[in-house]
């Protein structure tokens, strides 16, 4: 009990009892022989202190989880089957933790207070994913997470934290993990972590902290052996109005903040502004001249485009609100190479739309031999060039919509309802290009036609007096004819315009 030797305890005293069994060979140097490095063979150690001497009920061990680092972590016993948690997020709201979009429950451990208990679930097929971060943002976030190993099919627990907005493995796991599953598409497991861990790459869960929450179908990655958590993709996380404390707060977290509200808010808004009035304001003033004389076409020309910048400026600003938090205010994460381009299209199409009105202004009267420099900049280069590239940039913006209707129809249908949409208008425009112009037009090329459409119409004049539709090569039959198709093609155009507005509004909404 008391050997007298400096170096030994006493054991007449109270003391953590460790336990080991290594297979790492011992070291033998001459007669002596001394012990190895366990390596990952981390002794057990007792959950309380005990005197060797005179105590005699059995102890209670506490597991410890080996890291690729010297330091472990001792874990408390899981949450009951049962348990009650106090900090819940729902998605959708109220719904049953075996078939929510995504849920996570927090609670303080029974056995240790210094650890919080967390049961998560998500529809995912790689990983799910709670994240705390100072920000409603990625970067600077403490991320834990249960991923389905690809090589095992088992789910195992992954302690990271978002550097930037890549996410790194952290070198200390810190997580205890009691139970985990994958079943019918849904990821759930159970899990502790100490509030504090001394971690630098850990947050204190004793803070203020807005909630990530992700459930990810991109399967996770197996390096040296460990399982890292690879891009979501288009399925970003969603995060927390406020900031919560996992440590103390109770009750339910709001997990449908405004910048999604907005983010669809800017995409309805350029949908409205580009393939709807855009297209109607060009078709006014490319084919309703014979239509509306006395230079009518012109006002409704110009109070369609007008509308048009209107609400693809209020569009333009809303999406820089819904990012205001970003470490860049109002710039969206350029990580993917399509929001790059969807970001720099959109701003080069808002510059050209809202100089064009002003180009206007400054023209010259349509007897003045400089003209053709108005129709080629004003209705050519900015009215055609910048306006397809802004149809190809709300295609980009539906593309990056996957992850708002992804539910509906394999994801794909707004997207497919678009397309349908802009090729109708770009097959309408030929048909009615190549019936209006004259029988020794037609084999021109396809520059030709589209010239004829942009740039030969528009050096009519602005300020049209009467234009009848009678001239001596003219029946009055074919010209009633004429006014017939204009008619029946605006009719088409704002009947079609009206139910892919609808339509794609409607989707938006319910997703």
């Amino acid at each position: 009990i008391n050997t007298g030797d400096p170096q030994d305890k006493d054991l007449n005293g109270d003391y953590y009892e460790q336990f080991a069994a290594v297979d790492n060979p011992a070291v033998v140097s001459g007669s002596s022989v001394s012990l190895s490095n366990h390596k990952n063979q981390t002794p057990s150690i007792s959950k309380k202190m005990v005197n060797p001497a005179i105590d005699s009920t059995p102890l209670d061990i506490a597991i410890l989880l080996p890291s690729s680092s010297s330091s472990s972590v001792s874990c408390p016993s899981g949450p009951s089957s049962g348990a009650q948690y106090r900090l819940v997020t729902a998605i959708p709201a109220g719904c049953d933790p075996s078939n929510c979009d995504y849920y996570l429950g927090i609670r303080t451990n029974d056995e240790d207070p210094q650890f919080l208990d967390f049961m998560m679930a998500g529809k995912a097929q790689g990983w799910i994913a709670i994240g705390f971060s100072p920000k409603q943002e990625m970067p600077d976030a403490d991320v834990l997470a249960c991923a389905v190993n690809p090589d095992t099919n088992q789910v195992v627990s992954v302690d990271s934290y978002n550097s930037g907005y890549d996410n790194i493995r952290d070198p200390i796991q810190s997580m205890c993990l009691h139970s985990s599953r994958t079943s019918n598409g849904i990821i759930s497991c159970v899990f502790s972590r100490a509030i504090n861990t001394g971690d630098p790459q850990d947050k204190d869960l004793n803070g203020d902290y807005y909630e990530q929450f992700a459930a990810v179908d991109n399967p996770a990655e197996v390096v040296s052996g460990n399982v890292i958590l690879t891009y979501h993709g288009s399925q970003t996380p969603l995060i927390s109005n406020s900031k919560v404390n996992p440590a103390s707060t109770n009750g339910s977290v709001s997990s449908s903040p405004l910048r999604v509200t907005l983010t669809r808010a800017h995409g309805i808004l350029m949908v409205v502004a580009w393939p709807v009035l855009a297209v109607i304001g060009i078709f006014f003033a490319a084919w309703m001249k014979p239509v509306l004389p006395n230079g009518w076409w012109f006002q409704v020309h110009r109070a369609i485009m007008l509308l048009s910048l209107f609400t693809a400026s209020v569009g333009f600003l809303v999406i820089f609100v819904a990012n205001k938090d970003y470490s860049i205010p109002g710039l969206i994460p350029l990580k993917r190479p399509l929001n790059i381009a969807h970001f720099v299209i959109g701003v080069l199409v808002m510059l050209f739309h809202s100089a064009n009105p002003i180009i206007a202004v400054f023209r010259c009267k349509p007897t003045a031999s400089r003209r053709w420099i108005f129709n080629v900049l004003h209705g050519t280069i900015i009215g055609f060039g910048i306006g397809t590239l802004a149809l190809a940039n709300c295609g980009l913006g539906v593309a990056l919509f996957e992850d708002i209707f992804a539910h509906i129809a394999g994801g794909h249908t707004l997207l497919w309802v678009y397309i349908g949409f802009v090729s109708f208008i770009f097959v309408l425009v030929a048909i009615v290009v190549i019936v209006k112009m004259k029988e020794k037009e037609k084999p021109l090329s396809m520059r030709s036609i589209v010239m004829k459409y942009f740039a030969k119409e528009s050096t009519e004049e602005v300020e049209a007096p009467l234009i009848e539709d009678k001239d001596s090569s003219q029946t009055p039959s074919k010209a009633q004819l004429a006014l017939a198709l204009r008619y029946g093609v605006m009719v088409a155009l704002v009947g079609v315009t009206g139910s892919m507005m609808v339509a794609m509004v409607l989707l938006l909404a319910i997703s």
